[in-house]
């Protein structure tokens, strides 16, 4: 070799490592050589953010935060989530922060947190613990100097069991209720093909993107994937399949139709929550091959499992029950549904859970009651006059001291739970006489494999529920906040 050749190759092994630089070694280093006398959370986030300040900063901007992102409710266009909603069986944040601010990324669990929230207030660990050893519970949260230690060493990139720790309900990949045992959580990912770990594994982020700690898009982020069949396009495009009649069955059937036939495969899911059994009846379990199964509590949960979805035309826009909107306690109220039929809609799968839960029987509205803060019984003692009073001075409307029971329903979308292509549903599961579609309620005439379809819109708009009969007037209350209605 020449000392030109030597020369050349020298320069351009340089060159290579300044374009396509390796990972940062020094990273895990800096993380392994923490030090510090770290006796809660809040000590290791302090540490955190000599380095990371910028990022926690992120956090009190993102939807994780602040509870609330843009979405269409009720015909508009509006800042909308979790602090403000009641299609969670008229239950609200403000009326139960000790319960509902277990899932909220702060070490401080407050409700002016959403709004007054600083770095520090922000609990790192329970997305970047990467040892599985901290689990939010109480104060302190039972570990030692030494354990905090060890996960200040390991914390990283987060991963879908540090994303369950509060996805544990709505998402689709698991069961009725939180569930602390790691194992458990990680049994509920092999429900998705994307996430079983066997062809593909993906992470949460895959799908809803970040840069830092922001959206990267629309098209990644939760609100994209509120659109049916949004979120697959980006990988597998607008015609995955070889034969065409299918790729012209996405123009108006979302892809999770055909690839989630079923939901809660494999741990119960929760399909009623009747209030009044509360604190009335002893659980029933259900023992199949040598495990046992819940699928009715003493809180008056009923769960099931391999249940079929519904299935109802969507543009991932929604109506929603709101604050005092008036109720007929004789008919089903509906908390959640997706808007009426648009040119945006496609047939897209749901899941529907049932309620029987209190409301103001002189002011015709529902009452967001105030749950018991600790323990595994929501209505210890069942004293709903007390429930119903507490419960509704936090979210500043009137009770009258008056109550009953009415029957409620939410529809929630199903986006995860993706069968194996050998499993999604064929031709003869939605067409024919073995028909799993009510086209009828989608508004066709028939089945559309006969070409033939009315037209017609196939659900009826959300609106406030009229009362023929007399109802007390609501007295004046200063400084509500009601989402207007369609």
């Amino acid at each position: 070799m020449t000392k030109k050749t030597f020369y050349i190759g020298a320069f351009l092994a340089v060159a290579l490592c300044l374009c396509f630089p390796g990972p940062p070694a020094h990273a895990l280093e800096a993380h392994e050589n923490i030090k510090g006398l770290f006796n809660t959370p809040g000590d290791v986030v302090i540490k955190c953010l000599e380095c990371h300040k910028q990022r926690a900063s992120e956090v009190l901007q993102s939807t994780h935060w602040t509870w609330e992102r843009h979405r269409m409710v009720n015909g508009r266009q509006v800042m909308y989530g979790k602090k403000d909603s009641l299609a969670a069986f008229a239950l609200d944040v403000a009326s139960n922060p000790t319960r509902c601010l277990r899932c909220h990324i702060s070490s401080t669990p407050e409700i002016s947190v959403f709004e007054q929230g600083a770095p520090a207030d922000v609990d790192c660990l329970v997305c970047h613990d990467t040892t599985g050893v901290y689990v939010r519970q109480s104060e302190g949260n039972g570990l030692e100097q030494a354990d905090f230690e060890t996960i200040a060493h390991n914390v990283g990139k987060p991963g879908p069991v540090n994303c369950m720790a509060c996805h544990f309900a709505d998402c689709g990949l698991t069961g009725s209720r939180p569930d602390a045992e790691t194992k458990r959580r990680k049994l509920s990912f092999l429900t998705d093909v994307h996430m079983n770990g066997e062809a593909t594994f993906f992470t949460c982020q895959t799908c809803h993107e970040y840069s830092g700690h922001l959206p990267a898009g629309a098209g990644g982020h939760t609100s994209g994937m509120n659109m049916p069949g949004q979120g697959c396009i980006s990988c597998h495009t607008a015609s995955p399949h070889l034969i065409m009649r299918l790729n012209q069955h996405a123009e108006f059937v979302s892809c999770s139709t055909c690839h989630i036939p079923e939901y809660a495969s494999r741990i119960p899911a929760i399909v009623n929550w009747d209030w009044v059994l509360a604190g009335r009846i002893r659980p029933v379990s259900q023992s199949l091959t040598g495990s046992e199964t819940l699928l009715q509590d003493s809180n008056g949960f009923t769960s099931s499992g391999m249940i079929r979805p519904f299935n109802v035309w969507d543009d991932g826009s929604d109506l929603v029950y709101t604050r005092g909107q008036r109720i007929k306690p004789q008919e089903t109220t509906w908390l959640q549904k997706p808007a009426e039929r648009n040119r945006g809609s496609k047939i897209a799968p749901f899941r529907i859970l049932y309620g029987t839960q209190l409301y103001d029987a002189k002011y015709r509205y529902l009452i967001s009651p105030l749950l018991s803060a600790a323990g595994e019984e929501l209505f210890p003692g069942s004293d709903w006059d007390a429930v119903a009073r507490e419960g509704m001075k936090a979210i500043v409307l009137p009770y009258s001291g008056e109550y009953g029971f009415a029957p409620t329903a939410a529809y929630r979308r199903l986006n995860h739970g993706v069968a194996p292509a050998a499993n999604a549903l064929g031709c003869m599961d939605c067409h024919g006489s073995s028909s799993r579609i009510d086209w009828e309620a989608l508004g066709y005439d028939q089945d559309p494999w006969s070409g033939k379809q009315s037209g017609q819109p196939a659900v009826e708009p959300l609106q406030e529920n009229s009362i023929t009969e007399e109802t007390e007037p609501i007295p004046p209350v200063q400084d509500l906040q009601f989402l207007p209605a369609q």
